[in-house]
């Protein structure tokens, strides 16, 4: 892929996380005021660096090392609510507990693990929170941010999990979606207000799943992303990338699961060839294409099957197919980011992925794999029009 060598400001882009991004609704109380500057911290553990939990970088963070580990915070003013990052955990329903004191000592009022990143809400004002680890893994914030009564800030993520989606995007890594894929999420998420369900197929590690948040956040989808774990090496072909990920049919059936589990109605991702030709990418197009398959089909993957029901997806686009091709505007002016174009929406999001831009890989307006262009491999509902919009033929709005 051609690298453009452009850097803006990370750090500010990351702690600030992009106010403007088209996530924002209008609020209808006053926004919250910030009172993490003013807060402090206190641990029973070994480590006192609180300040990598306030650093705006989701590559440090607070260990909680020992057993039986707690912090408790503390505020000049009332605290309503916290957003926490952790670093690593994934996928858990209880890692800690946000806990408040009552006339008997603590209470719990709050829990956290679902996801990488929680907003908790205080049922009543506190000036003082405690956090208690409760997995039996070590635990680890990455960053934390406190507010007072009001709004939150348009930046900090408030996800839900989506059982019903209208569009599925397909990503091999983190940065992909916004690499290959550009305006999609925001024209179509953000606004358009389709239910968007991003997997990532090799999420690798806490950093960079965090990095991924904050891209999918910043172009309007709130609905969190399924990571699916496989590892991120390079296997060159589909059929060694299978064999780095443990098997065809685990895979196929990872994805099965997936389209089962959130029943798409158009699902979308890499090429054939990988783009540039990676292994996790051309993988992705492959599985998606057997998956698909698979999904309508009771007989396959019968777990899934009991578990969710079969689901047949109403088409299938994969990126630079070049039968029955569309190309998306990624250009057009989107009134939930204030004019701005799904290609500008998505340059800002890139900026997220800190680590890979450190790397100087970059957003590619077009170029060489143009991230606009895609093609219909497969439809149950007839072929496009060429009017390049996904969502043709598709009854389900938002």
């Amino acid at each position: 892929m051609r690298k453009m060598g452009w850097k803006r400001g990370l750090c500010v882009l990351l702690l600030m996380g992009l106010a403007g991004c088209g996530s924002a609704a209008g609020a209808e109380e006053p926004e919250a005021r910030e009172l993490t500057a003013e807060c402090t911290f206190a641990s029973n553990g070994k480590s006192q660096e609180y300040e990598l939990m306030t650093d705006g970088d989701p590559g440090t963070y607070f260990p909680f090392a020992e057993k039986k580990a707690e912090m408790i915070i503390s505020s000049p003013e009332p605290m309503a609510g916290i957003s926490l990052q952790a670093f690593d955990k994934y996928g858990r329903d209880h890692d800690y507990e946000l806990q408040i004191r009552d006339g008997e000592g603590w209470k719990t009022v709050e829990q956290g693990g679902a996801f990488l990143v929680h907003w908790h809400e205080l049922p009543e004002p506190a000036t003082e929170v405690r956090i208690v680890p409760t997995g039996k893994e070590r635990f680890r914030i990455a960053e934390i941010r406190i507010f007072g009564p009001g709004e939150p800030p348009p930046e900090i993520q408030r996800w839900e999990a989506l059982d019903k989606c209208d569009l599925m995007l397909l990503s091999a890594h983190p940065d992909d979606e916004i690499l290959w894929f550009a305006g999609l999420m925001p024209t179509y998420g953000g606004d358009r207000g389709y239910r968007i369900q991003v997997v990532v197929m090799a999420p690798t590690g806490g950093m960079r799943k965090l990095e991924l948040l904050g891209a999918v956040w910043h172009c309007g989808v709130k609905y969190y992303p399924e990571m699916l774990g496989f590892i991120d090496k390079n296997g060159q072909t589909p059929e060694r990338q299978y064999t780095v990920w443990r098997g065809k049919n685990r895979v196929i059936g990872r994805v099965t699961e997936m389209i089962r589990k959130h029943q798409p109605e158009v699902l979308v991702t890499h090429g054939e060839k990988g783009e540039y030709g990676h292994g996790a990418h051309k993988t992705a197009a492959d599985a998606a294409k057997n998956a698909v398959k698979a999904a309508a089909n009771a007989k396959k993957y019968p777990d899934s099957a009991k578990k969710y029901g079969t689901w047949e997806v109403k088409k299938l686009y994969l990126h630079e197919y070049e039968k029955n091709p569309i190309v998306c505007d990624w250009d057009e002016p989107l009134e939930a980011f204030g004019g701005k174009t799904g290609y500008e929406v998505a340059e800002e999001a890139f900026q997220f992925h800190a680590s890979q831009v450190k790397r100087d890989w970059a957003f590619e307006v077009h170029g060489d794999h143009d991230n606009a262009a895609f093609g219909l491999f497969h439809t149950t509902v007839g072929k496009d029009s060429g009017i390049g919009d996904l969502m043709e033929n598709i009854p389900s709005a938002p």
